[in-house]
């Protein structure tokens, strides 16, 4: 991802370019490997927000996200190019936005391809792969537009997922909000939102609405976190010179506070364990996402299975290598009808 940088934190960036059959495209995705000393970990998806451009928030907004998250057990995957999409599978192609097919392509066509990454030698030895279904769960985090895909992800495929976090999210597509939500998210990039799920309220939306059935979620790890829209000085250090953005981001941010706590709601009423967070101050926008990125992804790496030590010191397996492949190409990775090269 950064050729040429000695730092060890940029050697475990990769890209991966995935020729997907599901998306009918080349597919650009990150890959953070998790430290050299895990011969497997559990695979973290970060979603990005509605601008879902190159790079992603986790590499190009965070550098990798927070300190704390850069030694943690677990290898970190964020898709890319899925701008308006709400990561979810489209009903057509649309015209402006072009296919979309994600949830297909995140649970079923690329973890075959990172599971096959997890087979590596360390230092001449070779290490047996740890079986996905045995031993490691995914998790997923989503901010903003991603918040909402990251839970319904883990409450639709729930046999896949340990745990799930939503960062400034909106999780129900039936109620007013949540269409509002998913509309204007999908129509700022160009897009029609019939597309998507169809008409207002057909079986497509209800169905992709993790407030009307959080059941899913029940014995995952789940976090939230929204702040409540009102303007800080934090806000106002970073934005202050900018009207539009501190408008915006109070109404984005107010919604996603009001989400959230509907689906708070829903969890609690249905007796499923959860976590949420809320700030009283902050719009929407980096400087209230960040510090909850690192909650969220704390909060679920409990529940996504024990990590694997590589049978050699670290120092011993020169390069940063990771349960992803060695620090060097990983070569040709096959795909369904497609196939993905690393680097």
């Amino acid at each position: 991802l950064y050729p040429g940088n000695d730092d060890p934190e940029f050697a475990r960036a990769e890209v991966w370019t995935v020729a997907s059959a599901t998306m009918q495209r080349e597919v650009r995705v990150e890959v953070y490997r998790a430290p050299g000393r895990y011969s497997a970990a559990p695979i973290v998806y970060f979603l990005d927000g509605v601008g879902s451009e190159k790079p992603s928030g986790w590499s190009g907004g965070m550098g990798f996200g927070s300190p704390n998250l850069r030694d943690k057990a677990m290898t970190v995957v964020a898709p890319t190019g899925a701008p308006a999409s709400m990561w979810a599978d489209w009903n057509r192609d649309d015209p402006v936005l072009g296919p979309n097919q994600w949830e297909t392509f995140l649970t079923k066509e690329l973890p075959p391809l990172l599971e096959k990454g997890q087979e590596r030698t360390a230092s001449g030895v070779a290490v047996e792969p740890v079986p996905f279904s045995d031993a490691l769960d995914y998790g997923v985090v989503g901010i903003s537009m991603g918040g909402g895909p990251a839970l319904r992800l883990a409450n639709k495929h729930p046999q896949m997922f340990g745990g799930a976090g939503a960062v400034s999210g909106c999780f129900s597509t039936m109620d007013d909000l949540g269409y509002q939500n998913t509309r204007l998210t999908v129509e700022s990039r160009g897009g029609d939102v019939e597309n998507l799920w169809g008409p207002r309220g057909s079986e497509r939306w209800r169905e992709n609405d993790t407030v009307l059935d959080p059941s899913g979620l029940a014995g995952q790890r789940v976090y939230m976190s929204a702040a409540t829209g009102l303007i800080g000085s934090t806000d106002l250090l970073h934005f202050g010179p900018n009207p539009v953005v501190m408008a915006d981001g109070h109404l984005l941010e107010k919604g996603s506070y009001e989400c959230t706590r509907a689906l708070e709601n829903s969890l609690t009423e249905a007796g499923i364990e959860h976590r949420v967070d809320y700030d009283p101050t902050g719009i929407h926008n980096w400087p209230v996402f960040i510090p909850r990125i690192t909650n969220a992804t704390e909060h679920i790496l409990p529940g996504l299975g024990e990590p694997v030590l590589a049978p050699v010191p670290a120092a011993a397996g020169a390069g940063g290598a990771g349960p992803l492949g060695s620090a060097g190409s990983l070569g040709s990775l096959g795909s369904a009808g497609g196939s993905g090269s690393g680097s």
